[in-house]
């Protein structure tokens, strides 16, 4: 007979982190996120939604004792305020292929969520940023990129038999940069550049207070009609680029101006999931030394980009396309031969434009769920496109 647990102290943690080890065993395709990543989502002390929100993580122990399942539930009551009804999160689900396991993590979460008001739940989610850990992969199943969730496709099943409702599809981008229409991009960017007073720059790390209060201005702006939206302020920006000093490229981080004014944004990242394979989920004093020796010996890494917005007041004037060609001038591509666009809405359908033309497809889809627990919640899912994937 199975048993259900609630985390709380490092034995729990430890419970929690080993069974995705079980889950994906022979699955040479994964690669373990970064145990400390996952933990900061839910540290008061590295995620501030935890000032206004609650949450609670679960293991599920098969009859020996083992861990066989695991499950996140969340919920921001802040955030709730605005909305027309309650809405809590599920997240970091994981469990061997068992039917009955997983429902009885769904059924956990739930009545947890129930129990703080829920009246809707979307799932699987993060606990706070919207450019990680967010969907159910469901088509392109590849080595996950960084921070980006990763599952067997029966798990799918699972999600539809419980009653949960595709509430949003997630979309990530991949292109060969030798087949993004280099020419045209920088003529268009010369053009708009010339007609409307833009100007294009990357990050310099000694205007790195200038560059956090610029982008959150435009970030804010462009993503508050977002379901799950959360403002950020300049120091979050900042800490960001601090921790990451060692693996990011100011090059690939743009912000765009409009007559001297943030008008928008293409963050990218050198991804470097694959090198943290062998760290199996644990970056320490052991595991740092490996990693960044991979890094120097590495030829080549992809770029991710991390997040992309224009600002609601300069979105006829070109800005999207003058940042993406700014990403893929020709530095860029010596250095980045793939570059990967991902977290896009399929209902953003103005971003969605402008990475169709540039040569790139979609790669792989993930899926956002919503499921009613109350009488009276309809579920009204966003806009949906089809997607056709080449041979995995």
């Amino acid at each position: 007979m199975h048993s259900i647990i609630e985390v709380k102290d490092r034995k729990g943690w430890e419970l929690f982190h080993r069974v995705p080890h079980r889950v994906y065993k022979d699955d040479p395709k994964w690669i373990c996120p970064l145990e400390s990543d996952i933990e900061g989502v839910f540290s008061p002390e590295k995620n501030k939604t935890l000032e206004s929100g609650e949450a609670a993580l679960f293991v599920l122990l098969d009859e020996n004792g083992k861990p066989a399942g695991r499950i996140t539930a969340f919920i921001d009551h802040k955030r709730n305020k605005t909305q027309p009804f309650p809405v809590g999160g599920i997240g970091f689900f994981d469990c061997i292929d068992n039917k009955d396991f997983a429902f009885a993590l769904f059924e956990a979460a739930e009545t947890w969520l129930k129990g703080k008001g829920a009246k809707a739940v979307d799932g699987p989610i993060n606990f706070g940023e919207r450019d990680k850990f967010w969907g159910l992969l469901v088509g392109g199943f590849y080595p996950p990129l960084f921070q980006e969730n990763y599952n067997p496709p029966y798990y799918e099943q699972f999600f539809d038999e419980w009653g949960f409702i595709p509430f949003e599809q997630v979309l990530t981008f991949r292109g060969d940069t030798n087949n993004i229409p280099s020419d045209r991009l920088d003529k268009m960017k010369e053009m708009l550049c010339r007609r409307y007073d833009i100007m294009v720059d990357h990050l310099h790390l000694d205007r790195l207070d200038q560059y956090a209060i610029d982008f959150c201005e435009v970030y804010n702006e462009a993503f508050s009609q977002f379901d799950h939206f959360k403002p950020i302020v300049p120091e979050q920006v900042k800490k960001i680029v601090e921790e990451a000093k060692a693996i990011l490229d100011p090059g690939i981080m743009i912000l765009a101006y409009y007559e001297g004014k943030p008008a928008g944004f293409s963050i990218c990242f050198p991804d470097i999931n694959n090198l943290l394979r062998p760290a199996k989920g644990k970056l320490n004093w052991r595991t740092i030394p490996g990693l960044m020796w991979r890094k120097w010996r590495s030829k080549e890494l992809s770029a991710k980009a991390m997040a992309f917005g224009v600002h609601p007041d300069y979105r006829t004037k070109g800005i999207a396309g003058v940042l993406l060609a700014h990403t893929a001038r020709e530095e860029n591509r010596r250095k980045y031969p793939v570059m990967y666009f991902t977290t896009i809405r399929a209902h953003n359908t103005e971003a969605v434009s402008v990475y169709l033309k540039m040569g790139v497809e979609i790669d792989r889809l993930h899926l956002a769920y919503r499921k009613a627990l109350a009488e009276g919640i309809e579920v009204k899912p966003h806009e949906f496109i089809e997607v056709d994937f080449h041979s995995e």
